[in-house]
This record gives structure tokens, sequence and C-alpha cells, in this order.
């Protein structure tokens, strides 16, 4: 399968379209639950995340991009796949009911072992669209896979709307993810229908696991790196403290996942097939550093900006409910922009079959912030915690600069050169907004005027130092494939 620009573009439009109505759910049902939850059931749902979080490394392997990545994957070894995983699902779903008992010891709140016992459903059920999602992935069939995520994330929202407006609390949020992750499936299933076939071969099951082993401990690393910061929060300053800082980093991190989930996961299976053309990737992954660099400076300069309107008018209906995670959200939205810009070194490395490298990377990180944590949480402050975090994840550059120079002879320079108008950008928004009225905000139509005017001063600061680079690429592009579409 031959790998271009416009066939490239066309599948990032079609995962921008999914991942946007997710996003826009998300949107939607963290503002309705942050409107209705204490930050004391806030907080539990996101230390049972943690718990399943963690869990869930164990269900993968690696299992999903080995399966991607390889360049033939016939029947019996989708099957082998499909088993694997059906077994470590099964596994962490026993050790979930197993662990649940003794959550309660880390985390002051009644019902956090029955949160993680419904959680753990996902295990299971999360089974049902393994091998689908595979096999339209492989395809690169964008387009087929829109339907079924944009739904399963209109599940969650309509789910947890109608259960916390009804008072279910933070059990709306438990039940309505089991019934996206079940949504999410078998709409995988109507899509591209697979049957669900249980076969072992044992070669391959191993060859699997050779390939996915490293991934799967990189992945089991930057989760701890990840979420060390809300499991020392919740178990040193309580649950009252973790709700603020779960929901600074669940909305910095929004643009993040939002890019990690169409442009990064559509450029994997593209550089697998390009695997062994260094030149191709290197030109690729240059355009897309600067790419994702300009969309997440605009979207988390104007959170960053507009934090307090946003935390007040936005999340707290007009009280202060939420301004103690004020200073957090800001600090982590500068995180969301540089996670946002690290995240497609990882996708090149694992395309190249490097995971050993993704694995150094992300102990380096973890060491680091381990250090920095145990001195972090002595002050009691989730700011610091959050500083910490920002500056352990700069580490990685340490591995990741010498790779890119080594294969693809891609240097500091050429780096900072992609990436540098985002700080003036940055500053630019952050200025000219300080600049509007302090009352100005105070509704939800000019709290939307104010993050349009700071994304649009950033967007031009942006644009005037790197020459319009993005527009001028957006707008090729998108002439390209309605000049085919007319065809």
């Amino acid at each position: 399968m031959i790998v271009t620009k416009a066939r490239t573009f066309r599948n990032v439009l079609y995962a921008t379209v999914t991942k946007g109505a997710t996003l826009l759910c998300a949107v939607i049902t963290t503002m309705v639950v942050a409107r209705n939850l204490t930050a004391r059931d806030y907080g539990v749902v996101g230390f049972a995340t943690i718990v399943i979080g963690f869990l869930l490394q164990f269900t993968d392997m690696g299992l999903a991009r080995a399966a991607i990545r390889r360049r033939d994957v016939p029947r019996a070894s989708l099957d082998t796949a499909f088993t694997l995983k059906a077994i470590l699902g099964c596994l962490a779903f026993v050790a979930a009911l197993l662990i649940a008992p003794f959550v309660r010891h880390f985390i002051d709140h009644p019902a956090s072992s029955n949160v993680i016992r419904i959680l753990a459903l996902d295990f299971m059920v999360s089974t049902i669209g393994f091998a689908p999602a595979i096999v339209l992935t492989r395809e690169l069939n964008y387009r087929a896979l829109t339907l079924p995520v944009a739904a399963a994330a209109v599940v969650q929202c309509i789910t947890a709307v109608i259960l916390v407006r009804h008072g279910w609390s933070y059990w709306s949020v438990v039940i309505a993810d089991v019934g996206s992750t079940l949504a999410l499936g078998v709409f995988m299933q109507l899509a591209r229908p697979t049957p669900i076939r249980f076969h072992l071969d044992w070669p391959d099951a191993r060859d699997y696991l050779r390939f996915g082993m490293p991934l799967f401990a990189s992945g089991v690393v930057i989760f701890i790196i990840l979420n060390l910061d809300n499991f020392l929060v919740s178990t040193s300053m309580g649950a009252v403290q973790l709700g603020y800082y779960a929901l600074a980093f669940t909305c910095s991190t929004f643009i993040c996942l939002f890019l990690n989930e169409t442009v990064n996961n559509v450029l994997l299976p593209s550089f697998a097939l390009m695997q062994d053309n260094p030149v191709a990737m290197r030109r690729w992954y240059l355009k897309t550093i600067e790419l994702v660099s300009f969309v997440a400076v605009i979207a988390n300069t104007a959170l960053l900006a507009n934090a307090t309107f946003f935390l007040v008018t936005f999340l707290g209906k007009g009280t202060n409910k939420w301004l103690p995670a004020t200073s957090a959200l800001q600090i982590l939205c500068v995180y969301g922009i540089i996670r946002s810009m690290t995240v497609p070194v990882g996708t090149c490395i694992t395309a190249r079959g490097h995971t050993n490298v993704l694995l150094r990377a992300t102990v380096l990180v973890g060491t680091v912030e381990v250090i920095l944590l145990a001195l972090a949480i002595r002050s009691d402050r989730i700011e610091v915690v959050a500083v910490a975090v920002l500056v352990a994840y700069l580490a990685q550059a340490a591995v990741y600069l010498p790779y890119l120079k080594r294969e693809f002879f891609i240097t500091s320079a050429h780096f900072i050169a992609q990436v540098w108008p985002v700080a003036p950008a940055l500053a630019a928004g952050w200025l000219a907004t300080s600049l509007l009225p302090a009352t100005f905000g105070n509704t939800f139509l000019t709290l939307g005027a104010r993050a349009l005017f700071t994304g649009t001063v950033v967007a031009i600061t942006h644009g005037l130092f790197s020459r319009f680079r993005c527009f001028h690429e957006a707008r090729g592009l998108i002439m390209h494939n309605f000049a085919r579409i007319g065809g």
C-alpha cells in the first residue's frame, strides 16, 4: 500500500472529526459532572481510574501496535492476538477484584472499592472491538473508524449527564465509562464484522509478545510517570486535593490526547509502511511536530490565559469551588503543549521497531519524577507537584534528541527551527488576554469571546514567526483533496 500525503491528510481529517466529536462530548461531560460533584467525589473517580489504568497496561502488552506494524496478519494470527487479549483481560479483571478491598487504605472515600469493581468490567468488554479495530487501522480505513468512536463518546456523554442530573453522583461517571466501552466494541463489530475466534499459535504468540514487551514495559513506566503525581497527591493530601489536581490535569491534556488520537495514531500505520525509508520519515516527522505544536499552543494558551474564568464560569457555574486548581491548571497547560510535541517521536520509534528506546526514555523520566515529587509533596501544594511533573517530562530529551540525530539526521537546531514560534505565540496570547477587562468572561458568551481572542492572537503570532507555513500546508492539502473529489 502506497502512503501519500493526500491520503494521510484525509485520514487525519476523519480522525479529527472523530476525536472532535469525542472531545466535544468529553467537554460537556466534564462541565456537567464538575458542576454537580464535589472535589472529594471527583477525587475518588480519579483514584479508581489510576488503579484501573495501571491494570489496563497488562491487558494489551503492545498487541495492537504489534499487529498494526506487521506487514501481513493472516486470520489465524489475528485470532492469536485476540486470544492473548482475552486472556490478559480476564487476568486483569480478577486482579482488580483482589485489589479492590485494599484501596480504601489509600484514599479516604467509602465507595472506592466498589468503584474499582465496576470499572474492572472494562477489561472484559474491551475485547469485543479489538480485532475489527486492528483490521480497519491496517487498512487505513479511518472513515469506517469514525462512527464507532464517535458513537461511543455520545453514549458516554448522554449516560453520564442523565445519571448525574438524577443524583447518581460519581456513579454516573463509572457507569458511563463501562457503557461507552461496550458501545465501542459493538459499533466496531458493526463497522467491520469480525467473528470472535479463540486460537493460540505459540510461535506467533511469542513473536507478538517479543515485540510488545518493551512497549508494555515502556507503557507501564509511562503510566506510572503520568499517574504517580495523582497517587501521591491522594495519599499525602487527600481526596479533595486529588479532585482539584485531577481536574486540572484532565483539562490541560485534552488537546494532547486529541492530537495523539488523530494525527499520531494515523501516522503509526503510515510510518510503518515507510519504516525502511528514513528520509521520508524525517520529512513527515518535521512537518508533524510543526503542525501539532501549532494546534497545541493555540488551544492550551487559550485555556491558560483564561483559566480563572474557565474554572468559575464554565466548571463552577459561577462559584469558586474549583478555583484552588487555577495555578496547577496553568502550569499543566504548558506541560500539555510540550507533551503534544513529544508524542510524534514515539510514533517514529514504534514504527521503526526500536521500542527499547522508548523504555530508556520513560525510565529516565520516571527516575527524575520520583526524585522531584518526593520533594514537591512536602510542600503540600498541588502547583508545586505540577512543576515537578513538567520538569521531569523534559528529561526525556536526553534520549530522544540523540536518537533523532542518529536515525534521521535531525539535530537540536532542526527541532528548534520547527517549534520555536510556540514561545512568542504563547507569550503574546497570554499578555494580550491580560489586557481584557476583568469582568469580561463572566458568561458563556464572553468566556467564548475571550478564548477566541486569545486563540486568534496566538495563531497570528505563530504565523508571523513561522511565515504561515502551517496555513499554507493545510490550504494546499485541502485544495488537493477538493480537486480530487471534484474530479
